[in-house]
């Protein structure tokens, strides 16, 4: 097997697995944010403003999440446009990775939108909290969708081996980025400005605001149309990847391979947020954080992270032994 293949099936499993640490040590910095004030009305421990560290560590796991994934995918597009041997399984798993990636940095902006209404702590913020809290994570969020959407479509390296392009297909390949980003920067436009409604009135946008929200999403999505539409009018020429012709049996058991990692990969983040969950305790005078303790470990955390090593073996054999039959 290509040595490049197995760095790309690692780079996507590297992704994920330091996404679900990323998260985890996220899930527990949050229990030491939420507010909790003693009997006298006074802040007793947490945050009250609206940047916390844990927004920003979702934030580094996504993006290492988005890094990893995106550097496979362009790893293996490379090869599949060489018809190397083989990469056609792991370009697909890398594809996967891509677009579960996009889709946690879209969840991830929109959580942090609808966080902030109705935030007890953002009446009293400043302008600095409120741009560090919501604004910078949600363009951050963003700016690496972006990036990595464009990588993956319209700047893709196997595109090199075309050849030299002509003007016409530089013109198309450009509309073919607009096409991409028109949406999601109007997208993130109109969030940012329910947000900046929000903030300045303290009151939920208002039916016209929405209206113009929705007028912004829609009208970017529809640019982006046209700009589509004009690509696909100037038929650019770029590398396709290599369709490897393989049973029914094949197609089927990559398929489950997909949605058993899916599946399990959802049950160990799951089992790992339940785990930190468990270390917040009410008492009779508040909440309370419990110290880590070997035993909590054993019983909570240790399944959670032996899950997840289940998914990364399971992935890695699957994915590997995919390659290697349709290489021969």
């Amino acid at each position: 097997m290509n040595k490049t293949l197995k760095t790309a099936i690692a780079f996507v499993l590297i992704g994920l697995t330091s996404a679900w640490y990323g998260f985890m040590v996220a899930s527990y910095v949050g229990l030491y944010e939420a507010p909790q004030y003693n009997m006298d009305g006074y802040l007793w421990f947490g945050y009250e403003q609206l940047t916390k560290p844990s927004t920003y560590i979702f934030l580094v796991a996504l993006i290492t999440l988005a890094v990893f994934s995106g550097l496979a995918y362009r790893m293996t597009d490379v090869l599949v446009s060489k018809k190397t041997p083989g990469a056609s399984p792991v370009f697909r798993f890398a594809s996967v990775s891509v677009i579960v990636s996009l889709a946690s940095l879209v969840f991830f902006a929109l959580s942090a939108f609808f966080a902030s209404f109705n935030n007890f702590s953002g009446s009293r913020s400043g302008i600095a909290d409120q741009l560090t809290g919501v604004y910078i994570p949600i363009i951050l969020a963003a700016v690496v969708a972006v990036f990595l959407i464009l990588s993956a479509t319209v700047y893709r390296k196997s595109a090199a081996i075309v050849g030299k392009a002509s003007p016409e297909q530089k013109r198309a390949k450009r509309e073919a980025a607009l096409a991409f980003v028109y949406p999601i920067v109007g997208t993130t436009l109109a969030l940012l400005i329910g947000l900046t409604v929000y903030q300045s009135s303290r009151q939920n946008p208002q039916v016209w605001v929405w209206v113009l929200i929705l007028a912004i999403v829609g009208g970017s999505v529809a640019l982006g149309s046209i700009y589509a539409a004009r690509t696909k009018a100037h038929a650019v020429l770029q590398a396709k990847p290599k369709k490897v012709a393989g049973t029914a049996a094949l197609s089927l058991n990559f398929v489950l391979v997909i949605v058993f990692v899916v599946s399990v990969t959802l049950m160990s983040f799951g089992f790992g947020f339940s785990a930190i969950s468990e270390l917040s305790q009410w008492r009779e005078n508040g909440n309370y954080i419990m110290d880590i303790t070997p035993g909590w470990f054993f019983k909570s955390m240790l399944p959670a992270m032996l899950t997840l090593a289940l998914v990364d073996v399971t992935a890695y054999v699957a994915v590997r032994i995919r390659s290697i039959v349709s290489s021969s």
